[in-house]
């Protein structure tokens, strides 16, 4: 421990575990805060990118929806959501204006399994490796902030028609999230794979394209907006994907195996060209300055709006600043 460290001590604090449940679930994570070292893992987690302990601060929260609007200051009729798409929202780091971050984890998604463990030291070790993702990847966001870096720096870049642009602040925030998952990928792994939940993103998609196609006389602008929000749920599974999935040894982009349901329909013809423009991008330990970060957000936009065409949905911006959307298929 630096003498940094030492002058500004680190708190963890708890939020909102309200209720029997919450409270026991508050309980369990205080011993293993205190027991078991989860408190050491997460702490050092965000110090690896993040070494400033007075410029962060740490929340466990029972409820992430009530903490981050209370923080945020958000009212009433536009609060905070955790659901995206086939997935949801396990952590949050909010930026202030005074230079500082609240890092928020949720207590019930660190503590979350997929499968069943045959044992507690199985569930520990569960527990600490989903902490040691969980500090890294939100502390990756401050890194980039605090450098520069992160999507408000990037997010406005020339040479987009109105089509393409729409996706622009969409893919900052994707860029910023695949660089950092290509460090965790090395660093600190997620124990959840993006590969498991892959069919349920792309069948979320599917699902909302069918139903936008059958309700666009009634409100088109609801359904132009419920098949935009899918098709960029998806663009963000492909971006933890690409990184998670890596490139082999040729520099090719490797694909999951078994192919998931849907992937032919969806994603295989534009698997190539969304990997390695993403991986044209350096990890969040690697500076990249706001020129090069603007060059790859261009060539993703550009091509989102392609890959839109490519599964059936023409959309588009007349010039004079008018959206349209058709859905081609009979279905989807």
């Amino acid at each position: 421990m630096t003498d940094e460290q030492v002058a500004n001590p680190i708190a963890i604090s708890f939020a909102h575990f309200d209720g029997e449940d919450e409270d026991e679930a508050r309980g369990a994570l205080t011993r293993l805060m205190q027991e078991f070292g989860l408190a050491q893992v997460l702490v050092e987690g965000i110090l690896e990118l993040v070494p400033d302990s007075s410029v962060w601060r740490l929340t466990i929260s029972g409820d992430m929806v009530q903490t981050v609007n209370e923080l945020t200051k958000r009212c009433e009729d536009d609060p905070y959501t955790t659901d995206r798409g086939a997935g949801h929202v396990g952590a949050i780091t909010l930026p202030h204006e005074d230079g500082t971050f609240d890092i928020l984890i949720s207590g019930h998604v660190l503590v979350e399994t997929r499968d069943e463990l045959d044992s507690v030291e199985e569930f520990v070790q569960h527990i600490m490796t989903a902490g040691e993702h969980l500090s890294r990847h939100e502390a990756g966001h401050a890194a980039l902030r605090l450098r520069g870096e992160d999507t408000d720096a990037f997010n406005d870049p020339q040479g987009l028609t109105p089509s393409q642009a729409v996706w622009r602040k969409h893919l900052a925030a994707h860029i910023d999230d695949h660089r950092i998952e290509r460090y965790t990928a090395v660093h600190a792994p997620s124990p959840f794979l993006h590969v498991d939940h892959l069919a349920d993103a792309i069948a979320h998609l599917r699902d909302e394209l069918n139903e936008s196609k059958r309700t666009w006389q009634d409100d088109i602008g609801n359904a132009l907006f419920r098949t935009m929000t899918a098709a960029n749920g998806l663009i963000r599974v492909i971006a933890y994907l690409s990184a998670e999935l890596g490139l082999d040894e040729h520099g090719r982009p490797n694909r999951p195996d078994p192919w998931p349901a849907g992937w032919d329909d969806y994603i295989e013809d534009s698997w190539d060209a969304w990997t390695l423009t993403f991986h044209r991008l350096r990890p969040v330990d690697e500076p990249m300055t706001v020129a090069e970060l603007q060059l790859i957000l261009v060539s993703l936009c550009r091509l989102a709006s392609t890959w839109l065409g490519t599964i059936g949905i023409n959309y588009g911006i007349t010039d004079d600043d008018r959206e349209f959307i058709f859905w081609e298929r009979d279905s989807y």
